[in-house]
């Protein structure tokens, strides 16, 4: 019997290789467990993400009676920069985190959901540091 390739190999030859690269492929797949806890991941990083992007937009940047001289954000060119940050960083955090919890790399995706958390709260402690002065 030949296959398509040309090679001699019995049927059960075939589906003997068949079900090894099946078994494979499902080797590298989470668990039930696994994806749950993914998908709760990938949930809490949205939230946190919507939290800071709602933050930087509803904070009062720069009230209307706002002293030059005690607050940096008063200016228009430190203004921009500061809203900025969480306009940004929130979508930014949310691609790189919902890739990381759903990738199948060993070595990369924990990082990079890990690395789109700390930047949310990074975020947040900057937005809110400079709100507060």
């Amino acid at each position: 019997m030949h296959d398509q390739a040309g090679n001699d190999r019995t049927g059960w030859q075939v589906e003997a290789e068949r079900d090894a690269a099946m078994a494979a492929a499902r080797k590298g797949r989470p668990d039930r467990a696994g994806m749950a806890l993914r998908v709760l991941g990938t949930i809490l990083l949205w939230l946190m993400a919507g939290a800071l992007l709602w933050t930087g937009i509803l904070l009062p940047w720069g009230p209307a009676n706002c002293d030059y001289e005690q607050h940096a954000v008063c200016g228009k060119s430190t203004l921009d920069p500061a809203m900025a940050i969480s306009t940004v960083t929130a979508p930014l955090a949310v691609l790189v985190g919902t890739w990381g919890a759903f990738s199948r790399r060993p070595g990369v995706a924990p990082v990079a959901w890990t690395s789109a958390v700390t930047l949310i709260i990074v975020a947040w402690t900057v937005t809110m540091g400079i709100a507060n002065n």
